[in-house]
């Protein structure tokens, strides 16, 4: 059973790609439109219940899917908007 906290947490849906199939923005569930900092701001802040934060190997923070074992799920593979 999911706690109120879990509940409350947005999930994205929808992703907004660079030229390059880097992530640029992320749509949640309610229709919020993140950018890039905004989203990992979001993430870092446990907001976020399908995404973590990593330090990258570049040093830099990032965003990525949670681990589960079904593609559908890893970010890079959300629908675009």
């Amino acid at each position: 059973m999911k706690s109120k906290n879990e509940n409350k947490k947005e999930k994205f849906v929808a992703v907004r790609k660079n030229s390059d199939g880097t992530l640029k923005e992320f749509k949640s569930n309610s229709g919020q439109v993140y950018d890039y900092e905004q989203a990992l701001e979001a993430v870092e802040a446990g907001n976020i219940s399908n995404a973590i934060p990593f330090t990258g190997r570049d040093g830099a923070r990032h965003i990525r899917g949670i681990n589960d074992g079904d593609d559908s799920t890893n970010l890079s593979n959300l629908k675009e908007f």
